[in-house]
């Protein structure tokens, strides 16, 4: 009897192995189908980690920016300071070397919006549009870039890039002018991200 127990237990385990088998082979082969079907139909899946596209403009600390701001809904995400901490947000450093080592320009877009366009020494280029800053519920400065940078210090006024274009009454002559600033923490910046190659 124990010879005819230990038959169908061996019996019973095969065939367990056989249909399980069968079932992730089944559930491969129709996942597989419904990717292939997917991609006929162009149904857009994003396999990457995250959304975000990186441009790499030839810096020399081979840092890569992103392409364009981060989005929520498909809407800019504007933050105060204090929500960006888990955000690869540019460094002070890093900002600079994009004023200093890359060759800015702009152009209008309308009355009050601008395209500060930034190329880098391999010819790469980066727009960063002028989308202003959220201050007591409206957003404010539409003619101005502003996004968040790091920023570890104690302050209640945060690290900021900026970018306007300066005019001189006089001459009507305009120049572009990027700099680093102080902006309350309070306030509501679009961010950037940035990593390394």
């Amino acid at each position: 009897m124990k010879e005819l127990v230990e038959k169908a237990n061996n019996y019973a385990i095969e065939k367990t192995n056989l249909v399980m088998a069968k079932a992730i082979a089944l559930a491969y082969a129709d996942g597989y189908r419904d990717g292939y079907a997917d991609r006929e139909k162009e149904i857009p899946v994003d396999l990457r980690d995250g959304n975000t596209e990186f441009v790499d403009l030839g810096l020399p600390s081979g840092t890569l920016w992103s392409s364009s701001y981060e989005t929520k809904d498909k809407n800019i995400l504007f933050l105060p300071f204090n929500e960006t901490i888990s955000y690869a947000l540019p460094s002070e450093d890093q900002w600079n070397e994009l004023i200093s080592i890359c060759r800015w320009s702009y152009r209008s877009i309308g009355n009050k919006s601008r395209e500060y366009i930034c190329t880098g020494p391999n010819g790469n280029s980066l727009s960063f549009f002028s989308v202003g800053m959220m201050s007591t519920g409206k957003i404010v400065y539409t003619h101005s870039l502003y996004f968040w940078l790091k920023d570890n210090s104690e302050n209640v006024d945060k690290n900021s890039a900026y970018a306007y274009v300066k005019g001189d009454a006089k001459t009507y002559k305009k120049n572009l002018e990027t700099m680093l600033i102080k902006t309350f923490m309070g306030y509501k910046l679009p961010i950037r991200l940035v990593k390394n190659k």
